[in-house]
C-alpha cells in the first residue's frame, strides 16, 4: 500500500523552457537576434536585447505563438518578460496529476500485478494511492513506479572532462541554444565522467516513441532497443541524414547514457546502451513504453501487509 505525492510544479518548467526556445528560434528565423532568452522562474522567461527595429516583429511573433498562454510585459531597453497565465498554470498542474496517475497505471499493468489499485487519494488533489497485491520485491516496484524516465536525443556540439575546456571555442560561456549535460563516455567498461555540450532543442523525445524492448548491443550485453512513431521517424531521419559523422547524445533523466556517432541516416530504430544488467534493461524498457512521468513523485506512506 503506497501513497504518493505528485509535485505538479515540475510540469511548469518544461512548458516555460519550450516557449522560450520556440520564441528564440522564431525571432532568429525572422532576422531578430536577442542577446538573451532565458527562463527566470518556473513560470517566467525574459527576452533581452531586442533592437528597436525588431520590436514590432517580436510583438507579432509573440502574439502568434504565446497568445492565451503567456502575458507579455515590456521592461524598456529592448527587454520583455513573459509570464505564464494563472489559468494555464492551474491547468498544467491538474494535467500533471492526471498524467502521472495514467502513467503509473500503465507501468503497474505492465509489471504484471494481479488486481492492482491505482487511484486518486485524499482531498489535496496531488496524491495517488497504489496497492499491489502479491508483490515480493517492494523496492523494485517503487523504483519502477517513481522513475521519471524522460528520454531526449540531442545533437552534440562538444565533449570534454571539464567545463572550461568544453566552452573554449564558445567564448567561455554556454551559447543560448545549447546546454551542458553530465554523462559517461559510453564505451563499455569505461567509467570516465564527461560533460557534453548539446543542442537545447531535442531531435526526438520519449513522446516520439512507439515501442521499447530489451535487446543486446554489439558486445552481446543488455541494452534497450526502441522504435519511433511516424512523426518521430521523420524528425530523426531528417536530423541524422543532415549530421552524418556527428555524435548524438542519448539523454535519460538529464544524464547522457551514450553518445554514438551517426554513421548513416536513421529513421525508425535506435538503441540505448550502457552498463545495464538484464533486469535494469527490462525495467528501462518498461518505463519507456509506459511513458515519462510529467512530474516527480515522493512517497508519503509505505505499508506492507504479510500473510
Amino acid at each position: 500500500h503506497l501513497v504518493l505525492r505528485v509535485h505538479p510544479d515540475d510540469a511548469l518548467k518544461p512548458e516555460t523552457e519550450t516557449a522560450a526556445d520556440q520564441l528564440r528560434e522564431a525571432l532568429t528565423t525572422a532576422g531578430v537576434t536577442p542577446t538573451a532568452v532565458k527562463p527566470t522562474s518556473l513560470t517566467e522567461f525574459q527576452v533581452e536585447g531586442i533592437p528597436s527595429s525588431g520590436d514590432a516583429q517580436l510583438r507579432q511573433i509573440a502574439d502568434q505563438q504565446l497568445s492565451g498562454t503567456f502575458d507579455r510585459q515590456s521592461r524598456g531597453g529592448g527587454t520583455y518578460v513573459f509570464t505564464m497565465r494563472p489559468n494555464v498554470q492551474n491547468r498544467n498542474r491538474g494535467d500533471a496529476v492526471t498524467q502521472a496517475l495514467q502513467t503509473i497505471e500503465r507501468r503497474v499493468n505492465e509489471y504484471g500485478v494481479s488486481e492492482p489499485v491505482v487511484a486518486p487519494y485524499g482531498t489535496t488533489g496531488d496524491r495517488i494511492v497504489v496497492e499491489l497485491p502479491g508483490i515480493a520485491d517492494v523496492n523494485r516496484a517503487k523504483e519502477l513506479i517513481g522513475r521519471t524516465a524522460r528520454l531526449e536525443i540531442k545533437l552534440v556540439e562538444g565533449v570534454a572532462s571539464d567545463e572550461q575546456t568544453l566552452l573554449q571555442s564558445h567564448g567561455a560561456k554556454v551559447p543560448q541554444d545549447m546546454e551542458i549535460k553530465p554523462g559517461v563516455s559510453g564505451s563499455r567498461g569505461d567509467p570516465t565522467k564527461l560533460l557534453y555540450l548539446v543542442k537545447r532543442t531535442p531531435v526526438v523525445t520519449g513522446t516520439d516513441l512507439r515501442n521499447a524492448r530489451p535487446t543486446v548491443d554489439e558486445f552481446n550485453q543488455p541494452a534497450v532497443g526502441f522504435s519511433l512513431n511516424n512523426e518521430g521517424a521523420v524528425k530523426f531521419g531528417r536530423a541524422t541524414g543532415a549530421n552524418v559523422g556527428r555524435q548524438l547524445a542519448i539523454i535519460l533523466d538529464d544524464f547522457v547514457q551514450s553518445a554514438p556517432v551517426i554513421e548513416s541516416r536513421i529513421e525508425r530504430e535506435g538503441r540505448i546502451s550502457g552498463s545495464f544488467t538484464q533486469q535494469e534493461a527490462d525495467d528501462l524498457a518498461l518505463v519507456l513504453r509506459s511513458g515519462a512521468l510529467p512530474a516527480s513523485l515522493s512517497y508519503l506512506e509505505d505499508r506492507t501487509v504479510g500473510p
